[in-house]
């Protein structure tokens, strides 16, 4: 019983022994500053290098600091800020680590999604975020057709030429439909298309009443009235009191092409007839 006991005793000695030992041993662990990280950078610290370049921000991805660096790209300046414990907000501000203020940064007009950063070993490639990079080209593209349908329904309801771009580029809708030709004694401004749906906002100088609205009633009536026929349709009318506002709808489906810019412009000239109104704007 005693060798047995003996044994046993150093048996766990020894085991005991052991797991200190583990317990002691660094490791993958690394400690900077007294604060130990898997990674050997400091916690709080940002790990991956990152640079803020015309308002976006190009991440490393660990594909090498000693690449040559593609034609078409140019100097554009250095680095002037790291600040490891914020991300860039900044042009030339950088994050992360293994980067220095004074490294130069290359960019190329033909590829605006990745610049490169100058090493001592060579070049070392930074990328935006595929992610942001698909959700900026889904908006553009979107911006695109919009503009695009924009065209499309000033070609259906106006000549469409030069004349129907306003100062800052936009379309100028007020000049596309004639708008702005028309003798009328109130402001009428169109705010934009929406496919065959036109909706007036009716303001008067002394706000709505019901008798203003009951005259809007009577002569948007008499206006389809004399447009009642299937040749001369202008297209469906709804009229309807809001809180600030009489509004006028106007629906051109089953309108022909050609009346289309007379069924918008004439509810507008028929509404000339009407005392107080102090604007109009369609599509508000």
């Amino acid at each position: 019983m005693g060798i047995r006991k003996g044994i046993f005793i150093c048996a766990a000695a020894l085991s005991i022994m052991a797991c200190t030992a583990c317990g002691s041993s660094e490791g993958n662990v690394s400690r900077t500053n007294g604060v130990e990280t898997s990674t050997g950078v400091e916690s709080g610290m940002i790990e991956q290098p990152q640079v803020m370049y015309d308002g976006y921000i190009y991440y490393y991805n660990a594909t090498g600091r000693d690449e040559d660096l593609p034609e078409g790209y140019e100097s554009v300046g250095e680095i002037e800020k790291v600040d490891s414990k914020d991300y860039p907000a900044e042009n030339f501000a950088a994050a992360g680590v293994d980067i220095e203020i004074g490294q130069e940064i290359y960019i190329s007009k033909e590829e605006k999604n990745v610049i490169y950063l100058k090493y001592d070993s060579g070049y070392a490639q930074f990328e935006r975020r595929p992610e942001e990079v698909a959700a900026e080209e889904e908006a553009a593209e979107k911006e695109k057709k919009t503009g695009e349908d924009n065209k499309d329904m000033a070609d259906n309801y106006g000549e469409y030429d030069e004349d129907g771009f306003g100062e800052d580029g936009e379309f100028d809708f007020d000049s596309i439909l004639g708008i702005d030709q028309l003798d009328l004694n109130y402001e009428a401004h169109v705010a934009g298309f929406d496919g065959e749906s036109f909706l007036y906002s009716v303001y008067f100088d002394g706000g709505v009443t019901d008798e203003k609205a009951e005259e809007i009633q009577q002569v948007m009536s008499g206006y389809s009235s004399q447009n009642g026929d299937e040749e001369n349709y202008m297209g469906y009318i709804d009229i309807y009191k809001g809180e600030d506002q009489i509004m006028i709808y106007l629906d051109l489906g089953g309108v022909s092409e050609e009346n289309c810019n007379m069924a918008v412009t004439g509810i507008l000239k028929a509404l000339n007839s009407v005392a107080g109104i102090k604007s109009v704007i369609i599509n508000e």
